[in-house]
């Protein structure tokens, strides 16, 4: 009988879904999402940048651009020169754009790493770049512009991360990733100690999976010898890739020493370094002893002086740079002068006697050949910057722009910032806006604007969808933000369907998919303008409140659910959205969010995905053991203590996964990589409650998805599941790498299976903890 029931149900279920109709509303594809080109470099309109994309004579400038074709599962990026001759573009009519080299990407795994970055001039017919071409590692190669002749400069056995070039290109230094196995050569057992578990589970072949360790190198090109390191092996950490230097005349490279036994002493005597510590390397206060943990969130460092002929290397300042926080080591904090025989390095505190401390970091001139440095500028706030044109150097102190003159003594003296002149008059910008996509122009000395590129011609609002900036309150009068996506037949007065994508949101920036961040954004599970075309209203909103952060609060979930619930109230009053036909997507950050949302608020979500989220659970507390200060510390503070008595308690209230009997929405878990990541708690849990969930791993992806098939996979995945659950649509037509109409059907045959459950699951008793909202 029970069992005639069930199948009773599913033939109700299967009946009321309906196919997603053929030629539907207008609007883009999965498919016309995914193979949007993109700009990667310059990553967001960034003046220097720019700046520094023109060629020294000023006549021209390149943009790369990335654009997926899904027929041939590859990115091809090319370098795109732009026309800068005054004349031309005073007469508004610039020379047509010129490829002047491209190439195709099949391995292009994640979309934070794109396959070419790192170009730049060197003269003014030659580019410098890194780039992972013929499926091979990252290496260094220039292009010659009048010849187009690519030649590699760097034969690393390791993928090159970064790197910087002399002037002549005869010398390379380069950052490398250090091969950093657990199973060491001859041994038979991994003595854990304090080392993540995915190094040690899945580290013993996959550089990705490894615990990731660099080293710096020398390379002199085209002498046949190999490439030398400077100083040991070191662990990545403050936020981000470290960055090579080399001076002009290829004789001196200004590199990190990471100090982590004296990051508790400088703690103490520079005050700009505690705050930092505090936040982002909490290792220090949480374990002293370093038993349990490392720390590899944020390790103090000073710069130090490499003279590249013998390795020697010099102090520039026994004392520690100002704690990077923003552009993280990518910070533009050292200019060379007079090619090569000084350089500016700003952000830097200076040696101090003992006992006594430093509020403020320096801007300092040294010269590496006699040691000798000076005091430029004492700064008022936190360094952001410091670049230098023509004889005026900049810098960017804590947001405030300040600019210092040479004097005839060989000093410098602050004076009137005014603003930085390029050889050519004419600057470029990259221009955008909600619904204008990333184009470059170019803005001549009385305002005048020419547009340079149109990358996407195919992109119009009035078919793509228009966006709209939304602001609402929250109960508690918090005010918020984001963008408000409604579908192209959308007529007054008709209630319709939501996806909240939850992440970052800028009124100000180009919105096509997930986060429009004034970078290039991540790339995974948001599908946003294909929405337009299937009846979806969207809403992208920030995960904090406009009027402060809530991040790195104890608060920060209750607060996040304040601002979801106070947007679905606010479209539902206003007769925009149907409140039982609504849902979320989490990423990242985001997913442990969405998944404490769906669990202890009462808000109806009828379905959810998280892809690649972080999480608060036990079971995530367990596998990122060692991976990181900030994440321990963080999953503590979420949870009110540790999982052991006297704080267990608090931890098993908060903790989602010993509360999935209280999650009533169908939720959607994307994780990327084969090593054992979040949520599999999470699913596992659900499935033994006979609760919807479904799990799709993709086991070559990486956190931001770049390889066309995957994010084919993600964004039509999400369309699928969301058009299931809130419009009761399916879709007939195979349009993903492997799908046939068989799997098709297979698919909706364990979504209606879910149908059932749910309905099921949406009758047992009111869950008591549903009030956290």
């Amino acid at each position: 009988m029970r069992f005639y029931f069930i199948a009773t149900l599913l033939a109700m279920v299967a009946s009321a879904v309906a196919p997603v109709a053929a030629g539907g509303a207008p609007g883009p594809s999965v498919r016309d999402i995914v193979e949007f080109k993109k700009i990667v470099q310059p990553l967001a309109n960034d003046a220097e940048a720019l700046r520094k994309q023109t060629s020294p004579d000023g006549t021209r400038a390149f943009i790369v651009t990335r654009k997926a074709d899904v027929a041939s599962d590859a990115n091809r990026y090319e370098i795109v020169m732009l026309d800068l001759d005054p004349q031309r573009l005073a007469e508004m009519r610039p020379a047509p754009t010129e490829v002047v080299f491209a190439f195709d990407a099949k391995f292009d795994e994640d979309s934070g790493y794109p396959a070419l970055a790192e170009v730049q001039w060197a003269g003014d017919r030659t580019l410098v770049f890194r780039a992972k071409m013929h499926n091979d590692i990252f290496q260094v190669y220039s292009l010659n512009l009048s010849t187009r002749q690519v030649v590699q400069l760097t034969h690393s056995l390791m993928p090159v991360w970064s790197f910087a070039a002399s002037g002549d290109l005869k010398r390379l230094v380069y950052v490398a990733l250090v091969p950093n196995p657990p199973l060491k050569d001859g041994a038979r057992s991994i003595v854990v100690g304090n080392q993540w578990a995915r190094g040690v589970l899945y580290g013993q072949e996959p550089l990705k999976n490894q615990i990731s360790k660099f080293r710096f190198y020398v390379e002199d090109v085209g002498a046949g010898d190999p490439p030398r390191p400077l100083g040991e092996p070191f662990l990545l950490t403050n936020a981000g890739l470290p960055v090579a230097n080399i001076s002009p005349d290829g004789r001196w490279a200004i590199l990190p020493k990471y100090e982590p036994s004296r990051g508790p002493a400088w703690r103490h005597q520079y005050p700009l370094l505690d705050e930092v510590t505090k936040v982002h390397g909490p290792a220090m206060k949480m374990d002293p002893l370093g038993y349990f943990t490392g720390s590899t969130a944020f390790t103090a460092r000073r710069m130090v002086a490499w003279r590249l002929d013998d390795g020697e290397v010099q102090t520039i300042v026994d004392a520690p740079d100002d704690a990077l926080t923003g552009g993280g080591q990518s910070r533009r904090d050292k200019v060379w002068l007079s090619a090569g025989s000084s350089l500016v390095l700003a952000g830097t505190h200076l040696p101090l006697v003992d006992g006594q401390t430093s509020t403020a970091s320096h801007v300092i001139e040294y010269w590496p050949d006699s040691r000798r440095w000076i005091s430029i500028a004492k700064l008022d706030g936190r360094l952001k910057s410091a670049v230098s044109v023509g004889d005026r150097l900049e810098v960017d102190d804590g947001g405030k722009t300040r600019q210092f003159l040479r004097t005839g003594s060989g000093g410098w003296r602050e004076v009137a910032a005014v603003p930085l002149a390029a050889k050519s008059k004419w600057s470029l910008q990259v221009q955008q806006a909600l619904n204008e996509p990333p184009d470059v122009v170019a803005t001549g000395p009385v305002g005048q604007a020419v547009r340079l590129t149109k990358f996407n011609p195919q992109f119009d609002a009035r078919t793509w969808g228009t966006m709209s900036p939304y602001r609402w309150r929250d109960a508690k009068g918090r005010p918020w933000e984001g963008g408000l996506l409604p579908p192209r037949d959308a007529s007054p007065g008709k209630r319709l369907p939501l996806v909240i994508q939850a992440y970052v949101y800028h009124p100000n920036a180009f919105y096509l998919d997930g986060p429009n961040s004034r970078s290039q954004g991540f790339t995974s599970a948001y599908p946003g303008r294909a929405f337009v075309r299937e009846g979806v209203l969207v809403l992208a909103m920030r995960y904090w409140p406009l009027n402060g952060s809530n991040a790195n609060s104890p608060e920060e979930n209750r607060i996040f659910n304040d601002g979801v619930r106070g947007a679905v109230n606010a479209l539902v009053r206003e007769g925009r959205v149907d409140p039982d036909r609504v849902g979320i997507i989490g990423f990242s950050a985001t997913g442990a969010k969405v998944m404490n949302l769906i669990t202890f608020s009462d808000l109806s979500m009828r379905a959810a995905t998280i892809a690649d989220g972080d999480s608060d659970t036990l079971f995530s507390y367990a596998i990122t053991y060692a991976s990181s200060d900030y994440t321990w510390w963080h999953k503590e503070m979420i949870n009110g203590g540790i999982p052991v008595r006297p704080t267990l308690a608090s931890w098993m209230a908060n903790d989602p996964a010993l509360n999935t009997d209280c999650v009533r929405t169908a939720l959607r878990i994307e994780t990327y990589g084969k090593a054992i990541s979040n949520y599999w708690d999470i699913y596992a849990l659900m499935r033994r409650q006979y609760k919807p969930a479904d799990l799709i791993l993709i086991p070559t992806g990486t956190h931001g998805l770049s390889t066309p098939s995957e994010r084919m996979i993600s964004l039509q995945g999400n369309v699928d599941w969301f058009n299931f659950w809130l419009q009761g649509r399916r879709r007939d037509e195979p349009l993903l790498a492997a799908e046939t109409h068989a799997s098709l059907r297979a698919q909706h045959q364990a979504w209606d299976q879910m149908a059932v459950l749910k309905q099921a699951d949406d009758k047992r008793p009111r869950c008591p903890l549903k009030s956290a909202g």
